[in-house]
């Protein structure tokens, strides 16, 4: 068992009452670490430490070649590490071996390269020169916001970990993380890979507890430029009002409920196995999940009789053991959670033809079958509520215009998927999806050089590419410079000088 510390001002330390908490493995239930639980005089000295390091600019104050080399040291130092970091991320969040090392840390490693390499850029941006009477120079300078709250999820820790710490800190921010309770471990690692490096004391902050303690005072208070969440809307809707008495930046990551649509023409055994690889991913366990599959009616029966005994097969097991395709969910509460909705479906009427229970031969873990669901209706709750589990809903259409209505009708607006051999076809329904992101025949593709979020209740703002990087964590400036240097070149004199 590890014992961890938090990350404070370039120190470690514990809590200062003294209390911890445990960090469980969902596929043993042991104790795989003990982490500090911060009271509030620990987060905001944290805060403070961030806002000293930031307005001494010692980061936001460099050269962005500066930033940019000291980033690429920090993922030399990620590299050399990289496999371990993905068998952690496996022990504490319980995915599959195979997608924590090869996806997960990967992916991480990526988006760290990413900002490493966009920290470079200048931030100016000239304008064309205007005479009023005297020539004028006009430009655009972006500047670090400041001090960013940078609140992480507990379902995909360290990619989303490393994209809140390498995206401000390429712009000249400084930081305090909170990683969730359930999932620290990863970020707790990688801090150690940061008090190795040339990033300055009090620049990175980590700060590890509850929500109503740490949480809260990240989105509250007044030291914090900026807040970034990703995670429930009911848990956004505090942080944006906690915010909101201090009118700070937010960008807010929140739920999904997304589509995948399966035209008429579309190989049926294609259209099954991509529904299943877009539900079924990190056990359903991701806030784009494309947990609702709309099937054309003429081939519905067909799909749902093929989805059902493909389905049954997968493998769930042991996270360790690399044939192993889905561990256990996160928590046993957040089974029993993803269990009611199962019930809910069922009492809805909607038609249970895959999973629905526990697999047999599990002593221990928070396992669960993975689940299908026929016949749904787009107005039932497992519909219209996020579940953030392995349970998919197949749905019938009857026309592209009727797949386009149900897809949009919901009340969040993440992602949304076509699938049919018309590339044109698919991206004319595409395109009229009320989403921030669509993919054409594929799930879970993401560049690091597009733009990443969604609209309606699925969130604010946008994270990765450029949209992410300097409009989510830089303040725009824009600056005229008048090059006359004679009472006569202003155009005002006369009016506060009358001759």
């Amino acid at each position: 068992m590890t014992e961890y510390q938090m990350y404070i001002d370039g120190q470690w330390c514990d809590s200062s009452d003294g209390r911890t908490s445990h960090v469980i493995n969902p596929a043993t239930e042991e104790v795989i670490a003990t982490v500090p639980m911060a009271t509030a005089a620990d987060t905001v000295r944290a805060i403070e430490a961030a806002r000293r390091a930031h307005d001494s600019g010692v980061w936001s104050g460099l050269d962005p070649a500066q930033r940019s080399k000291i980033l690429s040291d920090l993922l030399a130092k990620y590299q050399e590490v990289v496999a371990e970091l993905g068998e952690l991320e496996s022990q504490n969040l319980g995915a599959p071996i195979a997608l924590a090392t090869m996806v997960f840390a990967g992916t991480a490693q990526n988006r760290l390269d990413w900002f490493a390499k966009a920290a470079a850029r200048s931030f100016e941006q000239p304008m064309p020169m205007f005479r009023a009477p005297a020539a004028a120079l006009p430009y655009i300078k972006r500047d670090p916001i400041g001090v960013c709250s940078q609140i992480v999820p507990w379902n995909a820790p360290l990619v989303q970990g490393i994209g809140s710490l390498a995206a401000p800190l390429a712009a000249g921010n400084a930081v305090v993380i909170k990683p969730a309770t359930l999932t620290p471990c990863t970020m707790l690692e990688v801090m150690k890979l940061v008090d190795a490096s040339d990033i300055p004391p009090g620049v990175v902050n980590l700060v590890t507890g509850s929500g109503p303690v740490v949480g809260e005072l990240l989105a509250s208070h007044p030291l914090v430029d900026k807040v970034t969440f990703t995670g429930s809307n009911e848990v956004g809707k505090r942080v944006l009002h906690l915010a909101a008495d201090t009118i700070k930046n937010a960008t807010m990551e929140l739920g999904g409920k997304s589509a995948n649509i399966f035209l008429d023409d579309v190989d049926i055994d294609l259209a099954v196995d991509a529904a299943m690889w877009g539900c079924f991913f990190n056990a359903g366990q991701i806030c784009y999940t494309p947990s609702r599959a709309l099937v054309h009616e003429s081939m519905y029966d067909e799909f749902v009789e093929k989805i059902a005994a493909k389905t049954g097969r997968i493998r769930v097991g042991d996270p360790a053991a690399f044939d192993t395709q889905m561990g256990p969910l996160v928590s046993e509460a957040h089974r029993a959670t993803v269990e009611k909705y199962i019930a809910i479906g069922q009492q809805e009427g909607a038609r249970l033809v895959c999973g629905g229970g526990r697999p047999a031969g599990f002593d221990k873990g928070w396992y669960l079958e993975p689940t299908v669901f026929a016949d749904v209706d787009n107005s039932m709750r497992i519909a219209r509520e996020e579940i953030f589990g392995p349970v998919l809903c197949v749905i019938k259409y009857s026309s592209d215009e009727d797949a386009l209505a149900i897809a949009n009708d919901s009340d969040f607006g993440l992602m949304g998927a076509v699938w049919s051999p018309n590339v044109e076809r698919a991206i004319d329904l595409g395109e009229k999806l009320r989403v921030g992101n669509v993919w054409i025949n594929e799930t879970h593709l993401m560049s690091l050089d597009l733009p990443y979020g969604g609209c309606k209740q699925s969130g604010i703002g946008r994270e990765r590419g450029l949209d992410g990087f300097m409009n989510e964590y830089t303040e725009v400036k824009s600056i005229q410079v008048d090059l006359g240097h004679t009472r006569a070149q202003r155009y005002w004199y006369d009016l506060v000088v009358p001759e």
